[in-house]
């Protein structure tokens, strides 16, 4: 499935199309929807657990959420939307190869060199090249590229 298909119809042009009058009432939709009563106990105390789960403690979020669409324009979801998903955006791909007659392999049977791993084997993944690819970057070793990368500070603080 294409990523910018929005239940069937492609997402992408169709954005930059939409009309203030068309943005006022989405956006007047999402807030109404916001603002609706919790219909039992139950959906409250989910949202409420989730906070604590998520160590994030905003219990006002649906009304931050709300005042947040109220002050979005259309030119700021515009923006945005091209940022998140332009030309420029990242994408993860995987490419996984199996083997059997779901792959139209005339012979079915295991490879002789897979084995099912034990509890204190970890199993190694080995990774194709990508030769048809331009632009991109493989990652033949997953820890010499994550060795490389920045760790930033783990945090919950949301505002």
């Amino acid at each position: 499935m294409d990523a910018n298909l929005f239940i069937g119809v492609p997402f992408g042009p169709w954005v930059p199309q939409i009309t203030l009058s068309i943005n006022a009432s989405l956006v007047t939709a999402l807030i109404k929807l916001k603002e609706c009563e919790d219909s039992h106990l139950g959906e409250e105390v989910d949202r409420n657990w989730t906070e604590v789960v998520t160590q994030q403690y905003l219990f006002d979020r649906l009304v931050r959420e709300i005042e947040a669409l109220k002050s979005l324009s259309r030119s700021e979801l515009l923006d945005w939307f091209l940022i998140h998903r332009g030309k420029e955006r990242k994408v993860l791909s995987v490419h996984v190869v199996g083997f059997g007659k779901h792959e139209g392999d005339a012979d079915t049977s295991a490879p002789s060199n897979i084995h099912s791993p034990s509890c204190s084997e970890i199993p190694h993944l080995t990774f194709l090249d990508a030769v048809s690819l331009t632009d991109v970057t493989c990652i033949k070793d997953i820890k010499v590229y994550t060795s490389a990368l920045n760790v930033l500070p783990y945090h919950k603080i949301v505002k």
